[in-house]
C-alpha cells in the first residue's frame, strides 16, 4: 500500500507539472503571437511557425486572435483611464486580479471595442476553424483524455485552466498596473521581475508601455524576458524576423 500511494503522488505532481507547461506555453504564444507579432506588429512569423502557435492557441484557450487584438489595443489607447477594459486604477485591484477572465469578455463583445481591430486579416485557418473557440477547447480536452485519461485529464486541463485563466494574465493586467517598480516614470504599469518570468516576460509592464512596439520587454541587464529569447532564436531559425 505505501509503494502505491507513492506511485500515485507522484503520478499527481507529475499531471500538475504538466499542465503548468501547458499554461506557460500558452503564454508563450500569447506573449510572442497575440501580443508582440498581431497586435503591435513588431514581429512576423514564418507561416508554418504562425500555424502552429495558432493552433495551440486555439487546443490550450480557444482565444480569438481578433478580439485579443481588440481588447488590447482598446487597453492601450485608454491605459488606466475612462474606456480601459480591465484597469485596476478604476476597477479596484482585487476585481481585476480575480475577474480579469470576465472583464476580457465583456469586453470582446462590446462593438466599440471590436472596432480597434477592424485592419486585422484573419488567416485562412482562422476563418475555416480557428474562430469555433469552444471546439478548440473540447479538441484540446479530447486529446489529454485519449492521451492520459479522463482523471489525468481533469487535473492537467485543470491546473492549466487555474493558472492561465485566472492567475498569469490576471497578474499582468491586475498586479503590474497596481504593483512594483519603474524604469519609465512617465509610463503607466509597474514592472516585476518574477511575474516576467512566469509569464515569458510580460511582467516587464512599465517597460512595455513606455515603448508598445519594442519586441523586447526588457530594459536593464538584470531583467529577464523569456519571451524575447524564444523570438530571437525563432529568427536564428529564419522561422521569424523583426518588422
Amino acid at each position: 500500500m505505501p509503494l502505491r500511494r507513492c506511485i500515485v503522488h507522484h503520478a499527481v505532481w507529475t499531471y500538475l507539472f504538466l499542465g503548468f507547461l501547458l499554461a506557460e506555453a500558452a503564454s508563450l504564444f500569447t506573449t510572442v503571437y497575440l501580443h508582440r507579432g498581431s497586435t503591435h506588429r513588431s514581429i512576423t512569423f514564418h507561416p508554418a511557425l504562425e500555424f502552429l502557435m495558432q493552433l495551440g492557441l486555439w487546443l490550450t484557450t480557444g482565444i480569438n486572435r481578433k478580439e485579443w487584438v481588440a481588447v488590447h489595443l482598446c487597453h492601450h489607447a485608454h491605459a488606466d483611464q475612462e474606456g480601459d477594459p480591465h484597469s485596476p486604477r478604476l476597477l479596484g485591484l482585487w476585481r481585476v486580479q480575480l475577474g480579469n477572465l470576465f472583464l476580457y469578455r465583456r469586453a470582446a463583445r462590446d462593438p466599440r471595442v471590436l472596432w480597434y481591430a477592424r485592419n486585422l486579416v484573419p488567416t485562412l485557418a482562422e476563418r475555416k476553424v480557428f474562430h469555433h473557440t469552444f471546439l478548440g477547447l473540447f479538441a484540446g480536452i479530447a486529446v489529454l483524455w485519449m492521451v492520459f485519461g479522463f482523471w489525468p485529464m481533469l487535473i492537467i486541463a485543470g491546473t492549466h485552466v487555474l493558472l492561465y485563466m485566472f492567475f498569469l494574465n490576471n497578474l499582468v493586467n491586475g498586479w503590474c498596473h497596481a504593483r512594483g517598480y519603474k524604469n519609465f516614470p512617465l509610463a503607466v504599469a509597474f514592472n516585476n521581475r518574477f511575474i516576467a518570468w512566469i509569464t515569458m516576460g510580460e511582467g516587464l509592464h512599465n517597460n512595455h508601455h513606455h515603448r508598445p512596439g519594442n519586441p523586447s520587454l526588457r530594459y536593464r541587464w538584470s531583467e529577464v524576458d523569456p519571451g524575447w529569447i524564444f523570438v530571437k532564436i525563432m529568427c536564428f531559425c529564419r522561422l521569424a524576423a523583426l518588422s
